[in-house]
């Protein structure tokens, strides 16, 4: 199997349908570049503090807690055009999306659920997470069965082997972020986000690379996320990541590529236009 860096070389020497475009990677490079040297840009405004709840009275241990239930569940937020986006409205605020289900998970620690608690989550029932996770418009977030599914694996696991708290496979991962995401995918199958292509198997790896980066934030580089080789991490492949890309011309598609999307084809895991 392919790591993440192996298989963008992989698959990106292949392609049919998408190209890297060297005028739109210097146009990037240049704007963040000219972000960063104005102080538009840092470290900080990555973090979003504003979403995570540190001004819950949790201790560095439940928000590393927090940090892995809200990735384990960072997936599948899509709607298609003109339907209303799964919505939640937490603190005077309306987010959208990943945004709203982090607002959710909030909201629901503010009503006395320990969220961050595996021991709590794992026992979850589907009724429990629909009131959890509920919506302020007719749509709902997506797939309520696959987290479910989700919320019992990563929790039973923390429970059965590692007392009940990711901060211990973070120590087991002994500073770092490649041990980390070899642990978390093969402990917990969900993580294991692997496609085919060209009879090659490459790992993706979205939700445990942001993951790591999520946890080396939390504790700014030092103590247990004092990741001696967080430079090894790659962009994460979230659908969001080549919108903006194609948007600043760093990614070129094909015209069969564009119509299919103008259309809004599904398409199906695995599929090659998926991985393109």
């Amino acid at each position: 199997m392919l790591w993440p860096r192996e298989a963008a070389k992989f698959i990106s020497s292949r392609s049919k349908d998408v190209r890297i475009a060297e005028e739109g990677v210097r146009k990037v490079a240049i704007i963040i570049a000219e972000l960063v040297r104005d102080g538009r840009l840092d470290m900080e405004g990555f973090k979003q503090n504003e979403v995570m709840p540190l001004n819950k009275g949790l201790t560095k241990a439940q928000l590393a807690d927090w940090i892995f239930l809200v990735d384990s569940l960072n997936f599948n937020f899509w709607t298609p055009h003109g339907v209303p986006k799964y919505t939640v409205v937490y603190e005077g605020k309306k987010r959208t999306g990943y945004m709203a289900m982090v607002a959710a998970i909030n909201r629901a620690i503010d009503e006395g659920k320990k969220m961050y608690d595996p021991k709590f989550y794992s026992k979850l029932t589907i009724d429990d997470v629909v009131h959890i996770f509920r919506s302020d418009t007719v749509s709902t977030m997506p797939l309520f069965e696959e987290r479910i599914h989700v919320l019992k694996e990563v929790g039973n696991k923390l429970i059965e082997k590692y007392d009940g708290t990711f901060v211990n496979v973070l120590r087991k991962a002994d500073g770092s972020a490649m041990k980390l995401i070899d642990l978390v995918t093969n402990e917990f199958p969900c993580f294991q986000d692997i496609a085919f292509y060209e009879g090659q198997s490459v790992a993706l790896f979205k939700r445990v690379q942001i993951l790591a980066a999520d946890l080396w934030m939390l504790y700014h580089g030092e103590g247990l996320g004092a990741f001696t080789d967080i430079d090894s991490l790659t962009m994460f492949a979230d659908y969001r990541v080549p919108q903006a890309m194609a948007y600043f011309g760093v990614l070129k598609y094909s015209d069969s590529l564009m119509e299919k999307l103008r259309n809004e084809v599904l398409f199906q895991s695995g599929d090659r236009e998926e991985q393109c």
